[in-house]
């Protein structure tokens, strides 16, 4: 900006111009030229104060939008913290929702099992009452009598007696008695010559 180095106030306010019968306010003119005057004073005492005006002017406009824009900032953080706060506290509410409902079916489980535990023992007892009864019920064993032995044919007393020794065979053989068996006896009571053809022919006629 040009200060006008060549004007001062006493030439602006310069009053002896020639006056005319019809022409301007006298006093009209007179404040306007002061008014003029003051401005172009102050221009040339102070000459950067519009400037600095507008410089001011200008840093309080940045000075709002930072504030501003640092104000937005902290809503977005504290936004920010409080949603976060809020998903943690209902993450934790759930987790706890999760632990308690863990801890009531452990509960019911530890009742299921003694349940379980309280009709196994009862189930042994009745098996084995039943088994005590069944050992009451249960007929006493019979001792068996044994057989009564076979009477041993008595001895010839004539040896040498072919009938009586074939007799006594045969006998023998249809009682089941074992041929050696038979042989021996014949060979300890009776004097034959030819016990083998009797035996051979008393065990043929009973098939053995």
């Amino acid at each position: 900006m040009t200060i006008l180095t060549g004007v001062d106030r006493d030439s602006i306010e310069r009053r002896d111009f020639p006056i005319g019968r019809r022409g301007y306010d006298q006093e009209a003119v007179d404040a306007h030229l002061r008014r003029v005057a003051d401005e172009i004073e102050t221009l040339r005492v102070s000459p950067q104060r519009a400037p600095s005006a507008l410089s001011a002017g200008t840093s309080e406009q940045v000075r709002a939008i930072l504030e501003a824009a640092e104000t937005g900032a902290a809503e977005l953080r504290a936004e920010a913290g409080r949603e976060a706060g809020e998903h943690v506290a209902r993450v934790q509410q759930a987790a706890g929702g999760m632990l308690s409902r863990l801890d009531e079916l452990e509960c019911e489980l530890a009742g299921l099992l003694d349940a379980l535990r309280r009709s196994g023992e009862r189930l042994n007892e009745g098996l084995a009452e039943l088994h005590r009864q069944a050992s009451d019920l249960a007929p006493e064993p019979v001792a068996e009598e044994p057989a009564p032995a076979e009477p041993e044919p008595e001895p010839v007393a004539v040896n040498g007696d072919e009938a009586g020794a074939r007799l006594i065979a045969l006998n023998m053989a249809l009682s089941g008695t074992p041929r050696e068996e038979t042989a021996r006896y014949l060979a300890e009571n009776y004097s034959l010559t030819n016990a083998d053809g009797l035996l051979d022919d008393v065990y043929a006629r009973v098939g053995q």
